[in-house]
């Protein structure tokens, strides 16, 4: 073998396998919200380097927020971190980050970074909890109660907000529980009524 067949077959091998790999990693990409990168978020505190770190987290905001608005959740979720590191003091990018995990499916951890963060970051676990009234709400209206049963699951019935989005369950399920058997003749019909 010549050494330019040697060299066109080791290109080849070479970009066959850069393309194979490139395309495992697209698809198997795997997302573990807030436990890849530990950020300490210390609003109140000086970050080093104000003026720079402040700056840097604009620019990484403005990109988050881009992708936020394109729905790319995952892209959001590393522009808002990356926006943390810079200045561990950003309430808009805590907010940011806890509804870039919310909006990829991970309820657990949005609820959980909004109850870590309640004492110096209290509207980070007041918009987690309203997006999630706001959510069950439409479920309840569209009558999908088993549907709001199972994503109330991700949430405590703690706090105003939430405990009233267990509550509007409980009653969606316990008033079609009364209607069904009222349909069925089985409950009298006046009963339903409240004096």
């Amino acid at each position: 073998m010549s050494t330019s067949e040697f060299l066109l077959v080791s290109a080849l091998l070479i970009s066959s396998s850069t393309a194979a790999f490139a395309e495992v990693t697209s698809t198997t990409r795997e997302f573990r919200a807030v436990e890849a990168k530990q950020i300490e978020i210390r609003p109140g505190a000086a970050a080093s380097g104000n003026a720079d770190s402040a700056s840097k987290a604009k620019s990484f905001l403005r990109e988050a927020w881009a992708q936020f608005d394109a729905k790319n959740w995952d892209a959001s979720t590393d522009g808002f971190v990356a926006a943390l590191e810079a200045d561990p003091e950003n309430r808009e990018a805590a907010e940011g980050l806890a509804m870039s995990i919310y909006h990829t499916g991970d309820y657990s951890s949005a609820y959980r970074l909004g109850e870590e963060l309640k004492v110096v970051m209290p509207n980070v676990r007041r918009i987690v909890a309203e997006t999630a009234l706001t959510d069950v709400r439409g479920l309840i209206a569209k009558e999908k109660f088993a549907d709001a049963r199972a994503f109330l699951a991700h949430f405590p019935a703690t706090g105003p907000i939430l405990a009233y989005a267990h509550s509007l369950v409980q009653d969606a399920d316990t008033l079609t529980t009364a209607v069904n058997k009222s349909e069925a003749g089985t409950v009298p019909v006046n009963s339903l009524v409240h004096n």
